[in-house]
This record gives C-alpha cells, sequence and structure tokens, in this order.
C-alpha cells in the first residue's frame, strides 16, 4: 500500500528488500509498478553488484561483485526518474551510491556515483 513518507518526503511502497518511491503522488497502477521495478532489479542483482564493483572498487575496499552485494543494503528506487540509492550501504559511515538504469529491466546502468 502507498503512503507518503516524512523520511523520504516522497510516496513509497516499502518492501522488506527494496523501497519504491514518487515524488509526485503516482497513479493508481502504482503498486504493480513497484511490484514490476523490484522484481526486475531483484533479477538482475547480480550484474547490478559488478557494474558498481567496477566503479567503485579503486575507492572501497571491495574484493568482488559479492562482497558489493552484502554492502548495499536495501535499494530505494525510483521508477519516475529511473535512480537507485543505497542510503544504507556499508562501506562507510559517511558516502551513499547511486546509479542511473535507462530501461525497466536495468541491463542498461549508467552514473554510478559515490556521495558523501
Amino acid at each position: 500500500m502507498i503512503k507518503y513518507s516524512e523520511e523520504y518526503k516522497a510516496y513509497v511502497i516499502e518492501f522488506d528488500d527494496a523501497v519504491i518511491l514518487w515524488y509526485d503522488e503516482p497513479d493508481e497502477s502504482c503498486a504493480q509498478v513497484a511490484e514490476n521495478v523490484r522484481n526486475s532489479y531483484l533479477r538482475n542483482i547480480n550484474r547490478i553488484a559488478e557494474v558498481i564493483f567496477d566503479e567503485i572498487k579503486d575507492f572501497f575496499d571491495v574484493e568482488d561483485a559479492d562482497d558489493v552485494l552484502s554492502k548495499l543494503g536495501k535499494p530505494v528506487i525510483n521508477p519516475d526518474n529511473g535512480q537507485v540509492t543505497y542510503c544504507e550501504c556499508t562501506f562507510d559511515d559517511e558516502h551513499i551510491i547511486s546509479f542511473e538504469y535507462m530501461d525497466d529491466g536495468f541491463s542498461d546502468i549508467d552514473y554510478v556515483t559515490v556521495d558523501g
């Protein structure tokens, strides 16, 4: 069920393994969109971890994509702008990681960034 979250300042549908959010109030199809985005993300999580590993391996002390995967935490996914952010990642105490995806299948991942 969608609700407005003060924490995210957005409308969210929260699962145990992902948060899907919209900054503008979404239409009635948002529950199906959230389920589809979450499932697609989970199907492609290993590839996502590999792309992130390639971008951060020189910045953080990580051994491989599995190590990255264990430290990412719950993703916050915005289907409106195609962005995924990891606010709870455990690479260190001050950085967050995000990336943009260009398609609903998470096969085209760009702009991995480390902020903090």
